[in-house]
């Protein structure tokens, strides 16, 4: 049997205090916090658990009418013992990474008056302006180190520890969404504005490197926060991420960059102009939806499906 030397040991190796400790945070700044919530794995088909689920709450007006968005929080923890480390780069197409964040609820497309079409809610607030997702490098690889069993000698390597961390974070995201979706029940007389806006986050105990690729050699440096992309299958359909990996004295700092974003979006959704035309293509699309039957032309009248970058 274990004794408690070792059970100390085992513990202080794990994520399991980790996860503790973000969860104490969570809840000292006012956000609900869900410890190792439930999601199912399709690919599998069997239940597993996210390590943390949080979501805080901004209201849109001072009346429950006037409705009101969610940033949700979905985190993996991980005690790394050797540097997490992510090849990074400037991406092609920076400003159009506001495509990249998921939402869901009512409404996520505006009817756009002036280009006369269905567009995203984040693009027609011009997200691109302030979400993080638009700004800095991002990273497609990572990798982290390994001793050879003979010799000093180290080697750049995937963990299977992260690679499941990645994927329970993507497939949690996509299933806490479709959950979101499918839950909706219309009400008898108005619907108002309620949207949930996911983060999807991987919190380290230990270091993260990032790497900028020279010509001739490249630069490597301790860092506290990468963005990190990566594509999955859900459903038969490929889907791309945007997931963030921060240090976790950094955490702090990262929901402060969160709950900003979620105000600012707030602020813009509260503009005249802008809530009238919200709440205009609510109206259409719950009354297109109500026509529906089955929950798949109901989800398809309420969600958006972006058509890609067209060059």
């Amino acid at each position: 049997m274990i004794n408690i030397t070792e059970a100390k040991e085992a513990l202080l190796r794990s994520g399991y205090l980790l996860e503790h400790r973000l969860e104490t945070v969570l809840r000292r700044r006012g956000w609900y916090v869900q410890a190792n919530e439930a999601y199912l794995d399709t690919e599998t088909n069997k239940s597993r658990d996210l390590d943390l689920y949080s979501l805080v709450l901004e209201r849109l007006g001072r009346e429950r009418r006037s409705g009101f968005i969610w940033a949700v929080l979905l985190v993996e923890c991980i005690n790394n013992k050797q540097p997490l480390t992510f090849i990074t780069k400037q991406p092609q197409f920076a400003p159009l990474h506001y495509e990249e964040i998921k939402l869901a609820g009512l409404p996520v497309k505006i009817f756009n008056p002036k280009l006369m079409k269905w567009v995203s809610l984040p693009s027609y607030l011009d997200m691109d302006e302030y979400h993080h997702y638009c700004k800095g490098r991002i990273a497609t690889q990572y990798c982290s180190f390994t001793q050879k069993r003979a010799g000093n000698e180290w080697m750049a390597s995937h963990d299977d520890v992260h690679f499941d961390a990645f994927r329970t974070l993507a497939t949690a995201l996509e299933y806490t969404k479709d959950k979101f979706f499918e839950s909706w029940r219309f009400a008898p007389r108005k619907e108002y504005v309620n949207v949930e806006f996911y983060s999807p986050l991987l919190v380290v105990q230990g270091p993260i490197l990032e790497v900028r690729p020279t010509r001739k050699s490249l630069e490597l440096n301790e860092v506290n926060h990468v963005q990190y992309r990566r594509s999955s299958i859900w459903n038969g359909e490929e889907r791309d991420h945007q997931i963030d990996i921060v240090t976790e004295k950094w955490f702090p700092s990262y929901l402060t960059k969160v709950e900003k974003e979620l105000s600012q979006t707030a602020s813009r959704m509260r503009q005249r102009s802008r809530r009238l035309v919200i709440q205009s293509s609510l109206e259409k699309i719950v009354n297109q939806a109500k026509r529906l039957r089955t929950s798949r032309k109901i989800r398809a009248a309420m969600d958006y499906q972006w058509g890609g970058l067209q060059l």
